[in-house]
């Protein structure tokens, strides 16, 4: 094969026949790309990046984005790594710093962290309401046997433990009323509408700090999408593309939101309210079972 271009390697088949393969970059390509420069060395494994400086934090990440969902394990099993990851590179007193700062700049925000409003939703409390309201919605959730707080109980005792728990309290909300359902492709919808309000909404720091969970979720689900689950794509970018709309479109925050007060609207109504366009509901269900084994 020795009309190969350049750039492309030969590999055998199983057949024992040569293959085109991409080779490495020549080394004019690979100056052209990095430069005459060569990295400071070092005795140790350091870079200017915390994050990467992190060994649990780069393994956790990686096994995010280049694992597959196998059966063996729920598809949630790398949760904790990630939270665990994520804890141990934010910096919590500078981020209590950020929402207190937030606080005098944003009135809006100020006004919802100050109030605390804090509610527990219990089936039996959700008969009154019509079919199709989100009461209703909520009631059968519920009915199914999910648990909309199964984190972060403890009582409030400061801002920051307020927007905590709101924010995961309203996370299976949010999938009921932005129509991305909790699924493949409905979790990456969701997932970067959330990073797109936050990033509209907030200061750039504060937002990174909102943000670092959804921004793994996307990223990591992304990858791995395209690595294993090639057929799944299409929906995935159709997902992002919708989920980055519906976030831009949001005025605030959907953790910001007393859905309290909307427990009598129709699903319909509270989009109209909101000013965005909901999500197709069950139609993403099949990238889940899509995107395992």
């Amino acid at each position: 094969m020795d009309d190969l271009p350049h750039a492309l390697a030969a590999q055998t088949d199983f057949n024992g026949e040569e293959v085109a393969t991409r080779g490495p970059l020549d080394a004019k390509e690979a100056a052209y790309m990095q430069g005459e420069r060569e990295p400071v060395l070092s005795s140790v494994l350091i870079s200017n990046s915390k994050y990467l400086n992190n060994p649990y934090y780069r393994d956790a990440y990686v096994q995010h984005a280049l694992r597959r969902h196998g059966h063996d394990l729920p598809h949630t099993y790398g949760i904790p790594m990630m939270v665990r990851a994520v804890n141990e590179m934010t910096d919590y007193p500078a981020a209590i710093q950020m929402i207190a700062k937030e606080k005098t700049k944003n009135r809006e925000f100020a006004d919802w962290l100050d109030a605390r409003r804090v509610h527990t939703y219990r089936a039996e409390d959700l008969t009154g309401y019509a079919e199709g309201t989100l009461g209703a919605h909520i009631r059968a959730f519920l009915a199914e046997g999910y648990d909309m707080e199964f984190m972060h109980k403890a009582d409030v005792t400061s801002d920051f433990d307020y927007m905590v728990k709101r924010r995961v309290a309203n996370h299976d909300l949010e999938h009921i009323v932005s129509g991305f359902g909790p699924n493949n492709a409905g979790e990456q919808a969701l997932s970067i509408a959330n990073v797109a309000t936050a990033a509209n909404y907030f200061s750039p720091d504060l937002a990174q700090f909102v943000n670092a969970f959804n921004v793994w979720v996307t990223s990591s689900s992304y990858n791995r999408n395209s690595l294993h689950y090639p057929a799944t794509m299409p929906v995935m970018l159709e997902a992002m593309q919708r989920g980055i709309e519906f976030g831009r479109a949001l005025k605030k925050p959907l953790f910001m939101v007393n859905w309290e007060d909307y427990l009598d609207w129709t699903l319909d109504a509270i989009a109209a309210e909101l000013g965005v366009t909901r999500g197709p509901g069950d139609a993403w269900a099949w990238t889940s079972d899509a995107s395992a084994g």
